[in-house]
């Protein structure tokens, strides 16, 4: 094939305006360049956050909100009357408060559910944290640490400390990096802990830990269910949320709509509660493509001009090859073929530069923060990335190179020779 007549006036014209075929395809490899590397970096902290989510948070959660409609006090009290009128509004009685009712109950018989891996009831209230004069206002969660470390690999997380000693020490306490970096708390520090109600504990730091969900450490903190039931002065069968993991976490959404019918609290799915996050992705991803498509554009004008250029300079040959037995299909091929080739070397040059620059910035050290905080850039180096890119480069030079080939082919080699 390389050895035809058509590919040797195409390597000819190619050769013969070096600097402008070269210029074309700088265009498509850095078009598909900036393709591969903003979409890998993109896409890899969105899958970041995903998978931090996924890890450090429940697929679904029950909560102390209840769903169930209920007779309010006022109409018990009053009766239905057509001649009055009755509006109450979140109610809930003093002895409910904060509570998921038979909370404990609740959370075994979803452990013998078929789709459920596992299950962690807990404790949620604020709190403040006092160590010297510093105080800081954050969630103290208890919970039982081996359910918890079960669903959520805590121990994965731990810079300092164990997991186990919240079970070992009495009165111990995990902290999230973010919170013990604020009330400068280091390993084995006491701390107070001020419940909403009054009530003061003393509490040991055993463990502090950093899950890459910087919300999450910098607010919340871990005791045991015993003391957070003991801080905010309730009975042992207190609990407010119940956390569950699944097997397959495309089941969250419909599961949650049965928990919550089934049980009458509310329960949210993990996409619903990071709903936002995940419109702030959409849009991120809709410019990132669209500045993406772009370059593609301007590089595909480029070659536009390159190959309209060379048709008029090489109107002349075109008339030779016409009048000697060239075909207008064989004309047509030739300005195609000039442009598919730039698209081609073009394309895989920007292929291995955008591995290269992903490579590159996937190894080096940097930090990170905002929805999650993560010591390097994460990279995604989906195939699919790669594939779509050469093929829109590939797109764009095609259609870019089809108006100035079929114009070639229309070029009539007699009015040409005349005007010569």
């Amino acid at each position: 094939m390389f050895e035809s007549p058509l590919w040797k006036i195409v390597r000819a014209h190619l050769t013969g305006r070096k600097r402008q075929t070269i210029v074309a395809m700088l265009g498509v490899m850095f078009g598909i360049t900036v393709f591969i590397f903003q979409a890998g970096l993109i896409t890899g902290l969105q899958n970041f956050f995903i998978e931090s989510t996924i890890e450090s948070t429940p697929h679904i959660q029950i909560s102390n909100e209840t769903r169930a409609s209920q007779a309010s006090i006022a109409s018990r009290a009053y009766g239905n009357s057509d001649s009055l009128w009755l509006v109450v509004r979140g109610q809930r009685g003093r002895e409910d408060a904060n509570k998921i009712k038979d909370g404990l109950q609740i959370a075994q018989i979803l452990e013998q559910h078929p789709q459920v891996y596992g299950v962690s009831p807990s404790l949620t209230s604020q709190a403040i944290f006092k160590r010297g004069g510093i105080d800081v206002s954050a969630i103290v969660q208890g919970v039982d640490i081996r359910k918890e470390n079960r669903l959520f690999k805590l121990e994965d997380d731990i810079v300092q400390g164990s997991v186990i000693r919240l079970e070992t020490v009495n009165n111990g306490l995990i902290l999230g990096a973010g919170l013990a970096e604020k009330l400068g708390a280091t390993l084995n520090d006491n701390l107070n802990i001020v419940s909403p109600s009054g009530v003061s504990l003393m509490m040991k730091v055993v463990g502090i830990l950093t899950t890459g969900l910087r919300e999450l450490d910098n607010q919340r903190a871990y005791a045991s269910l015993r003391n957070a039931q003991k801080l905010m002065k309730v009975q042992s069968s207190h609990i407010t949320d119940i956390s569950i993991k699944l097997k397959d976490i495309d089941q969250a959404p419909e599961l949650a709509r049965e928990f919550e019918t089934r049980f009458g609290y509310r329960a949210e799915d993990w996409r619903a509660r990071n709903a936002a996050t995940f419109s702030v992705f959409k849009i991120q991803n809709i410019v990132t493509y669209l500045v993406i498509i772009s370059i593609m554009v301007v590089s595909g004008f480029g070659i536009f001009n390159i190959i309209t250029m060379m048709i008029y300079e090489k109107m002349t040959d075109i008339a030779i090859l016409k009048a000697i037995g060239y075909t207008d299909k064989d004309i047509r091929r030739i300005f195609l073929a000039e442009a598919m080739l730039i698209g081609v070397v073009g394309g895989l040059l920007g292929v291995l530069l955008g591995l290269a620059l992903s490579l590159i910035a996937g190894s080096i050290p940097f930090r990170v923060e905002g929805f999650v905080t993560t010591e390097r850039l994460s990279v995604n180096y989906n195939p699919l990335f790669y594939t779509v890119a050469f093929a829109f480069g590939l797109l764009t030079t095609a259609i870019a190179g089809l108006l100035p080939a079929r114009k070639a082919a229309g070029v009539d080699p007699l009015q040409i020779i005349r005007s010569r």
